[in-house]
């Protein structure tokens, strides 16, 4: 038997007979989502309570890692799990592509904007 305090007796603590409960889905998807959004300057960092700059590269390493999450699970979560996934997705997509759109604008009018194509190539 584990220790109670080695990683696997807390991995089996958390995740119980049954496996990692909806909770623990819920924080990784929601988690996932907070980064690409920070990575996306649409929300504060925690840590400073200001948006950062924008990092089209990191967000969309979170939004890929979500739809991969998507493809592996599909047909193995229950319906508000699949709810939840799918509006998170919408959601940073939807973030993603106003940056990409803003930056063009931008671009347009002769005005640089973080993150836009030039900084990240």
């Amino acid at each position: 038997m584990p220790h109670p305090t080695s990683p696997e007796g807390e991995a089996s603590a958390v995740a119980g007979p049954a496996g990692p409960g909806p909770d623990l889905f819920a924080q990784l998807v929601t988690g996932h989502a907070q980064m690409a959004l920070t990575f996306l300057g649409k929300v504060d960092n925690p840590q400073t309570g200001r948006p950062d700059g924008v990092n089209m590269e990191a967000a969309k390493v979170f939004i890929d890692q979500l739809e991969m999450l998507r493809s592996k699970t599909r047909g193995n979560l229950d319906a508000e799990e699949t709810r939840l996934l799918a509006q998170v997705l919408d959601m940073v997509r939807t973030a993603f592509v106003e940056v990409i759109d803003a930056a063009a604008s931008g671009a347009k009018d002769g005005v640089s904007r973080p993150g836009g194509p030039a900084e990240h190539r």
